[in-house]
């Protein structure tokens, strides 16, 4: 009979209850639970307590509720996150003004300041026995992560896994070494499904900074047994070459990510097979295991990668997935085309495209913004509103030359107007007298840039009413608005302004509106 600890908020047990039923499990793609509670004398429940079975790894925080009503009797069933689940919904993040997350120092003390950072060191006390170190190891693929896939990734780094247990009260999360068992899936004890992986990549270019013959190119190669070195043993048909784009990276940071991620592809082969609790005494989320088939002699070693804990008329059974390990599952890699597997390289090379920003997990492309990418469009922004704002304060003074050349034709048309209204004094008389007769027939000759002549008539620029002559602002060179060499106007057609103000004019780059500055 399998009993179940009821506790508060604060940890605190309120009952143990045997009569239940749990479907729990942790794992790379579930981490939830169900528990319904079917003893009478259990306390009432609330949101946000806690339930664990002691001594063991089974337990979580209750968030949710369904009741089902079936003839007349109410049933509910508390959901919740195991505790794995608890981390996975937490993000690590790198902090302000950093490219990552980068931790240092003993593994117990790292964990402890993680637990802090995403506020559950309330929840979990790190068992300080393991003596693991780690230096400057950054969260870096993907930099934002869910903390157990990034609790994961770093103990697996040291060949370590998360161990939790609950015990006097405390759920203990623990730092324990990998475990491989062999002789566990052996065709003599249970059915199962293996498959050998000779097509993996065995060449990985990695493609770094700069560009064509100054690039930077580094090669790592994997042998027959998956380790991986900078020496080629497995050449022609053996060789299964592939490139991996990290177009950023220095040639430190290229030579380490090109070898991680080389190793990633060194899983040796796939099974698929549930096991019992029997079967898989012991086992944990992330140990090794062997299949071995005694008839062909196929070995491959496969990773757990779920636990099933379930609880019925007071039996507890447990079951086991495998898999490929968090590294390989968790992966930015693309094959030919940004949604392809790796796992798909049988035959010619591949391209695997990662770099700073830019992550593929589940089929999904993912584009983080750095503060620094922000802090880029930001400058560009603002340098466009100073040019802006130039640019307007000129147009301004053009608008003010405008005006004035307006009031000098208005005052031109007033000295018309006057002369017009005046009348022939005697000595204007006398003198017209003097001329002599047909002396008007003189013809002025036609106005141009090299002949001074008479003045041409357009009708729009230069006007004539009742033999009055005016000039007006706009329409020929000489109403037109004079600007200097130097400045510049702006338009919404993309007309040459030479063609209404003269000059020679080149046009410049611009948002918006079209911009031009005079040059001559």
């Amino acid at each position: 009979m399998a009993d179940v600890i009821i506790a508060d908020g604060k940890l605190t047990p309120r009952a143990s209850v045997s009569q239940v039923t749990l479907d729990w499990a942790c794992g790379t793609d579930e981490n939830d639970f169900e528990l319904t509670i079917e003893d009478p004398d259990a306390p009432e429940i609330e949101h946000g307590w806690y339930f664990w079975l002691d001594g063991s790894d089974v337990g979580g925080r209750i968030i949710d509720r369904r009741v089902t009503v079936s003839g007349g009797v109410s049933t509910a069933t508390w959901i919740g996150q195991s505790w794995t689940g608890m981390l996975a919904a937490k993000i690590l993040q790198p902090d302000a003004n950093q490219d990552y997350l980068t931790v240092s120092g003993k593994l117990p003390d790292i964990l402890k300041s993680l637990l802090k950072r995403i506020g559950l060191d309330t929840v979990f006390t790190v068992d300080s026995s393991d003596a693991s170190t780690l230096s400057n190891w950054m969260f870096q693929n993907p930099r934002y992560v869910d903390a157990y896939t990034g609790f994961r990734n770093l103990l697996a780094s040291c060949g370590r896994r998360l161990d939790f247990q609950a015990k006097d009260n405390h759920i203990l999360l623990g730092i324990v070494p990998v475990q491989t068992i062999e002789n566990t899936i052996d065709s003599d004890l249970v059915d199962f499904k293996a498959e050998t992986n000779r097509r993996a990549v065995n060449h990985l270019i990695g493609l770094g900074s700069q560009e064509l013959k100054n690039r930077l190119v580094v090669n790592y190669f994997a042998d027959a047994t998956g380790v991986v070195s900078q020496t080629q043993t497995l050449v022609g048909a053996d060789e299964v070459c592939a490139t991996y784009d990290y177009s950023n990276a220095d040639l430190g940071t290229l030579q380490s990510e090109t070898k991680k991620h080389l190793q990633e592809l060194q899983t040796g082969g796939s099974v698929e097979v549930t096991l019992s609790d029997e079967v898989g005494d012991g086992l944990r989320v992330d140990d090794k295991i062997v299949a071995t088939d005694q008839a062909s002699g196929v070995n491959v070693t496969a990773v757990v990668t779920k636990r099933i804990v379930k609880i019925d008329s007071g039996i507890l059974t447990s079951t086991f997935e495998v898999g490929l390990p968090v590294q390989s599952a968790n992966a930015n890699y693309s094959g030919s085309s940004p949604s392809s597997s790796s796992s798909g390289s049988a035959g010619g090379g591949v391209s695997l495209t990662a770099g700073r920003g830019l992550s593929i997990s589940g089929g999904t492309i993912n584009a983080e913004v750095a503060s620094e990418d922000l802090d880029a469009v930001r400058q560009v922004a603002e340098s466009a509103d100073r040019t802006a704002s130039g640019f307007a304060a000129q147009i301004g003074k053009a608008n003010q030359t405008a005006e004035n050349a307006e009031s000098i034709a208005s005052d031109a048309k007033s000295v018309a107007d006057s002369a017009k209204s005046g009348m022939m004094t005697d000595d204007e008389r006398s003198k017209l007298a003097s001329v002599e007769r047909g002396a008007n027939a003189y013809t002025l000759p036609k106005a141009s840039t090299d002949v001074l002549g008479g003045v041409r008539v357009d009708g729009s620029s230069i006007v004539s009413v009742d033999g009055v002559i005016s000039a007006h602002v706009g329409g020929d060179a000489s109403g037109r608005v004079v600007f200097p060499i130097g400045y510049v106007v702006q338009n919404t057609t993309g007309i040459d302004p030479s063609l209404d103000f003269g000059g020679t004019w080149r046009q410049l780059p611009s948002l918006g509106c079209f911009t031009f500055e005079r040059i001559g």
